[in-house]
């Protein structure tokens, strides 16, 4: 009896032993001091990234979008891995053929409407419309189409590199 009583005590220790060390390492690996992606590096004595609407500096949009957007980086950049936030302003008839982004795309229509339709074949007329103050996110590999009217202005953050594959019909 007596053995079986130190067997047990040797057991339970090295069960507490073993949780012990879980818990040091889950600890210390949710501490870590490298600046995980996102994280906003703020210049010295700053303590907020501000872009007021009224300085916005619009400029042309990637050759890659449709020619009618001009389009403002708000942060970060959307070619490198990290997080940026950036705006696209629709100043006439606006069409992004079915595409997908190999990341999810987090977007919201600050002004105007955008309609947003799934799969090859999606048309304006059975796209979802989102309207001012609307929020959505476009899953990774998901094939979609985006139409807007003229006067949209979408804001779309995520994390980079930031891609659009067109997709073939």
């Amino acid at each position: 009896m007596e053995i079986k009583n130190k067997l047990n005590l040797y057991e339970m220790k090295n069960k507490l032993s073993l949780s012990t060390l879980f818990i040091v390492l889950v600890i210390s690996g949710c501490t870590k001091t490298s600046a995980p992606i996102g994280e906003m590096k703020f210049p010295q004595g700053s303590v907020q990234h501000v872009v007021l609407a009224r300085d916005i500096q619009w400029k042309p949009s990637p050759a890659n979008m449709p020619k009618s957007c001009e389009m403002a980086i708000l942060e970060g950049s959307p070619k490198v891995n990290d997080l940026f936030t950036i705006r696209f302003k629709v100043n006439g008839e606006f069409y992004l053929p079915p595409h997908t982004h190999p990341k999810d795309e987090r977007v919201t229509i600050l002004q105007g409407n955008a309609y947003v339709g799934f799969g090859k074949d999606a048309t304006r007329e059975n796209a979802k419309k989102f309207g001012s103050g609307d929020y959505y996110v476009n899953a990774r590999n998901e094939i979609h189409s985006v139409w807007a009217d003229s006067g949209t202005i979408i804001q779309i953050t995520g994390i980079g590199p930031w891609e659009a594959h067109l997709i073939e019909k």
